[in-house]
């Protein structure tokens, strides 16, 4: 049995997020072609425009796998950081 335990322990040890917590996660960043509409083959142009977007603010674009297309805009869900 303690062994049991201390094995769950070990894993909950593993399991634990990193770090202070303090981060701030930013809100999904969504571009479009100057107020137009992107295709879904534009996503290039889309991620420059995420670039400068960000970079005007002083910040970085933070790319994702769970970057999308929606409806005309292409969503950077992590944002700029």
């Amino acid at each position: 049995m303690a062994a049991a335990l201390s094995l769950t322990l070990g894993l909950a040890a593993c399991a634990a997020p990193q770090g202070g917590g303090t981060a701030v996660p930013s809100a999904p960043l969504r571009v479009t072609n100057g107020g137009l509409p992107f295709a879904y083959h534009e996503g290039a142009a889309a991620k420059r425009v995420a670039l400068e977007t960000c970079a005007a603010e002083g910040r970085e674009l933070r790319t994702s796998i769970y970057d999308r297309f929606d409806a005309g805009a292409w969503v950077f869900v992590e944002g700029c950081a």
